[in-house]
């Protein structure tokens, strides 16, 4: 079968195309990129349950393999709890505190990619950074009036602070490319801060943009 030269034309044009993008894939020394999540904040006292995390970061590749990223995220718990601090999700149950905490995670992370960028592309991540930690505690009591109703007769805030410590995290992701400078990312991290009892696991979707030479 002979090849009509104008598709052979077509054929070396679109090889070149191909290989240029690739090039330009490779050769990208930024990335931009943000997402959101599930995360599951760990307390020694309370249970928050599983909340939704959102975070952004922003990187530079070293190579094929290896980059570094600086991001944040931010996870949010607001739950009420019953007199002996277990949760009510029950609408009809009668709280006696509504505690609500927010997790900023700032930090600095080194990305292993393993093998050349592929569409289908794992990683391994490794780093540190800083963990605030705002916490309000608002206990709540309820009279029931003449007609049988649960009436709010007072609400005080008994808690209010703001804590940071240091935090080490680990964890590992993919990132799928669906064209040559846009990847989607799907990651699961584990933060340790110094005191191990209030950690946090993250699981993540997200994507990231590639540009700069």
């Amino acid at each position: 079968m002979h090849l009509r030269p104008a598709a052979l034309i077509t054929a070396v044009v679109l090889c070149a195309l191909a290989a240029t993008r690739s090039v330009e894939a490779q050769s990208h020394k930024f990335k931009l990129g943000g997402g959101a999540g599930f995360a599951s904040l760990h307390d020694p006292e309370l249970n928050f349950g599983r909340t939704f995390v959102v975070g952004g970061l922003f990187g530079f590749r070293f190579n094929d393999n290896f980059s570094f990223e600086t991001g944040f995220n931010l996870a949010r718990s607001n739950r009420v709890y019953n007199e002996d601090g277990v949760p009510i999700d029950d609408v009809q149950a009668l709280p006696a505190f509504r505690f609500q905490t927010n997790r900023y995670q700032i930090d600095g992370t080194l990305v292993y990619n393993i093998g050349r960028r592929q569409p289908f592309h794992p990683y391994i991540v490794a780093g540190g950074g800083l963990v605030r930690r705002k916490k309000t505690r608002t206990d709540v009591v309820f009279e029931t009036n003449e007609t049988g109703q649960d009436m709010l007769v007072s609400s005080e805030v008994v808690l209010d602070t703001a804590e940071y410590e240091a935090a080490a995290h680990f964890g590992a992701g993919v990132e799928i490319y669906f064209l040559y400078n846009v990847a989607a990312r799907v990651e699961y991290r584990f933060y340790i801060p110094q005191s191990f009892n209030q950690y946090t696991r993250q699981f993540y979707f997200g994507a990231t943009y590639f540009f700069g030479e």
